[in-house]
Formats: structure tokens, sequence, C-alpha cells
């Protein structure tokens, strides 16, 4: 009986902690669909204008500016993280990223940030992006860690596991070409993929717990058993 009290408060305890991460999870996936359902149209259209894979473009922006909520991406529509430089003649905005106070480049729209990446992407050091094909995301994010984008270590992992995890690349086959149905059918298929991940998971943790219930009632029938034989 005190088994089954314990069994039953890690059970609760384990259901709570479980609750809690879904939600967090589930917040992080309305936001990457609110981004795409809000976005996705840039970053189509400058792949036909530039050749950059939209997958890029939308998994910098997300990663880059958490999926436009972080403090930085609302106060200067900069979605890229990209600093002035000192050719940036536009609006400017200081904020602490690796140094205290850096310059970071301020547009007047979404549209408008989506845009300058695409130019910033043409200078020389980033000229090997476009000798790889436009299907390829992971070796451009390869490309751009080589080619110093972010200073992050992790940088070129991140992006492919961005990339991967909300199945991003199905928009680098698209065009801009009756693209709102097409951004409606992804969003249909991340919004079933995202229920169907929930209840797999559900039904895992579910599984193990009754399969551990019932090895403990084995073990204690077994160890019952073996102390009658022995008296």
């Amino acid at each position: 009986m005190k088994n089954f009290f314990y069994f039953g408060l890690f059970f609760l305890m384990s259901l709570f902690s479980f609750s809690q991460n879904s939600q967090k999870k589930n917040k992080e996936i309305e936001n990457v669909i609110e981004y795409v359902k809000k976005y996705a149209v840039f970053a189509i259209e400058e792949m036909e204008k530039f050749g950059i894979p939209a997958s890029i473009k939308l998994g910098q922006g997300i990663l880059e500016s958490s999926s436009g909520k972080s403090f930085l991406s609302k106060a200067t529509n900069n979605h890229f993280g990209i600093k002035c430089g000192k050719n940036w003649m536009g609006d400017i905005y200081y904020h602490d990223d690796d140094l205290p106070k850096e310059c970071f480049r301020k547009y007047n729209s979404v549209k408008e940030s989506f845009h300058d990446h695409s130019k910033f992407l043409q200078q020389p050091r980033y000229s090997k992006l476009f000798l790889l094909k436009k299907d390829d995301y992971q070796a451009w994010a390869s490309e751009l860690k080589k080619a110093g984008y972010a200073t992050s270590l992790n940088y070129e992992k991140l992006l492919i596991d961005q990339i991967k995890k909300y199945d991003l690349w199905k928009f680098d086959r698209s065009t801009s070409f009756n693209i709102e149905k097409e951004i409606n059918q992804y969003l249909n298929f991340i919004m079933k993929k995202n229920k169907d991940s929930f209840f797999r998971r559900l039904s895992k943790k579910l599984r193990f717990f009754i399969e551990f219930f019932f090895n403990t009632k084995k073990i204690e029938w077994c160890e019952k058993q073996s102390f009658l034989v022995e008296n």
C-alpha cells in the first residue's frame, strides 16, 4: 500500500511536469506558427529575387528574433541581428549583445529587414553561399557559420535544428504564385504534426507508468512468494 502511495505521488508529479513542459512547447510552436503566417511571404519573395533559401531566411529570423518576440526585434524590426557596420546610413539602435551598447540597424518595417538581410548577404565574404544549391539548407547553414555570420559556436546546429523542427525546408520549393494557399497548407500541416506529437508524448509517458506499476507489483509478488517458501 505504501509503495502504491509513492507510485501515485510520483505519477502526479510527473504529469504536472509533463503539463508544464507541454505548455512551454505549445507556446513556442504557436509563436513560430504566427511568425511563419506573417513573414513566410517575405522569405519566398526574397528567395525569388536573390536565391536565398526561404528556409534559411525564416530559420534565421525565428532564431535571431525569438520568433519576433525579442526586445531588439520589437524595438527595431531587426529580425536578423544585423549590426550597423561602417557603411550603414540608416537608423540605428544601441543594444547590449556580445558587448554593451552595440550598434544595430533599425528598420521601418519587418519587410525592410528581410530585404536588407538579402543585401547584407551580397557581401564578398558570403559569396560561396550562392554556389550552393537552393534546397541544401544544411550547406547554407554551415557556410553562414564559416563566413562568420554569428559568434555562437553552435549557430550551424541551432539553425539546422530550427529548420528541421518546423519543416521550414518545405518553403524552399515554394513560389510567390498562389503563396497564401501554400502557407495555409503548411500551417495546417505543422498544427496537425504538433497535435500528433503531443499525444505521442502523452501515450509514451502513460505507457511508462503502466509498465512501471505492473513491474513493481510483479517484484512485490515474487518477493512475497520467496518469503513464503523460505518460511
